[in-house]
């Protein structure tokens, strides 16, 4: 069957589209940087760093509230209170990432993370990047979408440029410092464009009730919830099971399979913004990203599974040999990911953030369940094993009513 793109289709494409390249770009970077720290820095040492970063991201994702996807939703009716908006947005969000960050610091899992940087660092990182995710769902909902590539394709080449430098001088401190401060400087850049973009907003504002958006943003960020979960969780649990050595490759490993993620997730919160304005039109825009999407994604998985013992041995012998039987199982898993993100999606754009928050809590505990009771001599292979299942299981689950919706017109 060919799949008509409408116009909610076609802005669905359109926005996923910037905002999948702003992911791919970020994880392309991601991963050379690591490929530098790897050949500068002993394993341990780049899984210490790794852990730090685990950790803040970890904190930042739980601090969005899912504030970005209301923006998504709500911005572009907001009209002369946008600006107010927004700014009660970063302030939330700032506010909820320092608070946890501390909270963090308080818990078992700092033992894992504080391998290298001290408290005060790990406090900003977090409360900075927080801000620095926020910023790309503020850019779109503001009509920019493809302004995030740009803002995120320049953090990129600031910290290559940097990381060199500071890894020689500070060692695995000056991973982070690399990372840190080029995101600091590009999320107050961010937040000045925004805050032009925003005052240009004029006219009535066509916002909801207050009981409306926590109706929607409560059940939709348990959702979001169980994917941030998934994505820093995963890594902490590794290096606290088999060590930062071993915790490297797994990260190195997982920060690709994560930007693929990512760049699935763009495509569907553009579809669930689109969807959700025009009910009516979410089989068609469904079926315009998922015809595009899962054909791209089965492609990237396979040239990926093909090419991954030359793409970790660029890291070296180690991550090589440790690593790709379980970049392979989580390609595949990826693969099956993709019908997992569409269902979310849909259950998200049609109200339903309950039934999303269910698929997404039901993936994160089987995929957490599958790493823990891994044996240890089974090393990476086990938490791939579990990914892999975890995904299998829950799209089993979700894909017959997916499939109806796509080809039911």
């Amino acid at each position: 069957m060919t799949a008509t793109a409408t116009p909610t289709g076609r802005a669905a494409l359109n926005d996923g589209a910037a905002l999948s390249t702003s992911a791919v770009i970020t994880g392309v970077v991601g991963l050379f940087c690591w490929l530098v720290a790897a050949a500068t820095l002993p394993q341990a040492a780049v899984g210490a760093s790794s852990a730090f970063v685990s950790g803040f991201m970890l904190v930042a994702g739980i601090a969005q509230l899912n504030l970005g996807l209301g923006a998504l939703r709500w911005l572009p009716q907001a009209g002369c209170q946008t600006g107010w908006i927004v700014l009660r947005a970063y302030l939330l969000v700032a506010s909820v990432a320092a608070m946890g960050a501390v909270v963090f610091l308080l818990m078992p899992a700092d033992a894992v993370v504080l391998h290298v940087g001290g408290p005060a660092l790990f406090v900003v990182a977090s409360v900075c990047w927080a801000l620095f995710q926020l910023q790309d769902y503020m850019l779109a909902a503001l009509g920019k979408a493809w302004w995030v590539p740009m803002f995120n394709g320049t953090f990129g080449i600031v910290r290559v440029a940097a990381l060199p430098a500071l890894g020689i001088a500070l060692g695995a401190l000056g991973v982070l410092v690399s990372w840190i401060a080029p995101t600091a400087v590009m999320m107050i850049v961010a937040i000045v464009a925004i805050t032009r973009l925003s005052a240009r907003r004029t006219g009535p504002s066509t916002l909801p009730a207050p009981q409306q958006v926590l109706s929607y943003l409560g059940p939709t960020y348990l959702a979001t919830l169980g994917t941030t979960l998934l994505c820093n969780s995963v890594p902490l649990l590794v290096v606290g099971m088999h060590g930062t050595a071993v915790g490297a490759t797994f990260f190195v490993i997982w920060t690709g399979v994560n930007a693929v993620d990512y760049a699935i997730n763009g495509f569907v919160n553009s579809l669930v913004l689109r969807g959700s304005r025009r009910p009516e039109e979410l089989p068609a825009a469904l079926r315009t990203v998922a015809v595009k999407l899962l054909p791209i994604v089965a492609g990237g998985a396979i040239v990926g599974a093909v090419l991954a013992p030359y793409l970790l041995g660029m890291f070296g012998h180690a991550y090589a040999a440790q690593g790709t039987q379980a970049l392979r199982l989580l390609l595949v898993g990826m693969m099956v990911r993709t019908v997992v993100a569409l269902a979310v999606g849909v259950r998200l754009a049609s109200g339903r953030g309950l039934a999303a928050a269910i698929v997404q809590a039901s993936t994160t505990v089987l995929v957490l369940s599958a790493v823990l009771l891994a044996p240890d001599e089974m090393g990476l292979t086990g938490p791939a094993i579990g990914f892999l299942v975890a995904q299998i299981v829950v799209a089993a689950a979700v894909g017959p009513g997916l499939f109806r919706m796509v080809v039911n017109k």
